[in-house]
């Protein structure tokens, strides 16, 4: 039902459907009902299954959100244990180094030549392995470069023209 100020539709009361079917003879009634029936049963069949296909997207969603959380997961423990390589790698070869050097120099002391084991026992025995072992290669004590001065602007304030 239209009305025409409004132009939407209006849907029957509950007391006009009811006044409707109450003129209706009962064998009338009965075969509504029952077609109410079938209509209800197919209604909730459709029901159930898209309720039954949203559950079976939302599983697939679960299942490709933890798939993809398992290789994240996957990818990070890779990234660590090549890390934890490398920095085992460095510990070794930091070793190896100050090791050798620390020889090297005893058996440059014994040889007579001081100087030469006075380099391979100084600083450079802590030098080079710190590069392996902590992969820095900065001073501690190294001051940061200063900063360049400001660029003056082309005018000052009281050159402006008024």
């Amino acid at each position: 039902m239209t009305t025409p100020e409004e132009g939407r539709v209006r849907r029957p009361t509950a007391l006009e459907i009811a006044t409707q079917w109450a003129q209706l003879p009962p064998e009338h009634l009965r075969v509504a009902l029952e077609h109410l029936e079938l209509e209800l049963q197919r209604e909730h069949t459709r029901e159930t299954a898209r309720e039954r296909h949203r559950a079976s997207l939302e599983t697939v969603r679960l299942k490709e959100e933890h798939a993809t959380e398992r290789a994240r997961i996957a990818a990070r423990e890779r990234r660590d244990q090549r890390a934890h390589q490398l920095y085992v790698g460095g510990l070794v070869a930091g070793f190896v180094l100050a090791a050798g050097m620390l020889v090297g120099s005893v058996l440059v002391g014994l040889d007579g030549r001081q100087w030469l084991a006075g380099l391979l026992a100084g600083p450079s025995l802590i030098a080079l392995p710190v590069v392996f072992v902590l992969r820095r290669s900065d001073r501690p004590t190294a001051r940061p470069r200063p900063l360049p001065p400001p660029s003056l602007p082309d005018q000052l304030p009281g050159d402006q023209p008024a």
